[in-house]
Parts: C-alpha cells; sequence; structure tokens
C-alpha cells in the first residue's frame, strides 16, 4: 500500500517571529502528537503538518521562529521549533513542523480553558 498525505482539516495562522507576531499565512493544517521520531533541540509538544513548500520558519530562518495559532483564533499558540519536508521529491511530499506551547510575550499567562 502506498504512503498517502495527511488530511489538512484545521485551519491555521502562521505569524512572523515568534515575539512580534505579525500575520502571514493562513493554511489548512494537521495537528497531531502521531508516532514520530525526533531528535532535536527539545521534546516537543506536537507535530503540524502542512502541504509541501508552506512557508513556515524555524530558528534558522533570517526572522527566527514563527509561531502558529491552531485552530485559527482559538488562542492555542505555539512556537516553531524544527521544519522539514516529508517525502521531498515524491508525489506524496509534505511539511511538518515540531511545535511547542508558547504562553506569554503579550500572551495570557495560559492557554483559554476549557481547551478549545
Amino acid at each position: 500500500m502506498a504512503f498517502t498525505l495527511p488530511t489538512f482539516n484545521l485551519p491555521c495562522g502562521i505569524y512572523t517571529n515568534y515575539a512580534v507576531r505579525v500575520f502571514r499565512l493562513p493554511v489548512m493544517v494537521n495537528l497531531s502528537p502521531g508516532r514520530r521520531i525526533h531528535v532535536g533541540q527539545g521534546l516537543y509538544s506536537n507535530y503540524l503538518l502542512l502541504p509541501k513548500l508552506t512557508d513556515i520558519r524555524d530558528g534558522y530562518s533570517t526572522t527566527g521562529n514563527d509561531a502558529v495559532e491552531v485552530p485559527a483564533g482559538s488562542g492555542r499558540w505555539y512556537f516553531v521549533e524544527d521544519v522539514d519536508d516529508v517525502a521531498k521529491g515524491f508525489a506524496n511530499e509534505y511539511r511538518w513542523a515540531a511545535i511547542s506551547k508558547l504562553v506569554g510575550l503579550g500572551l495570557p499567562p495560559a492557554w483559554p480553558t476549557p481547551y478549545p
């Protein structure tokens, strides 16, 4: 059985620079803890799966790490830790981002309760 693309069923807002949060892009995504193995800089709370070539940026970007609000308008903010591609060059290519909860920096001290 061939590997299929994830279903992108959740609206997401991507914001340039997590500290400033300038809205840049609306995109449909898949938010999933999944069963992915990743060795990186830290522990991530979730993975964001996005259509291929989506402009989402981690700390290796000149603009710094992005922030995302998933679902869009919910108050659930995440910090983008790492970004890479899956199945690069194949028909089933998509992009993933490792993300962690983001609070502070002008945001409320906690996520909305109950979680939307």
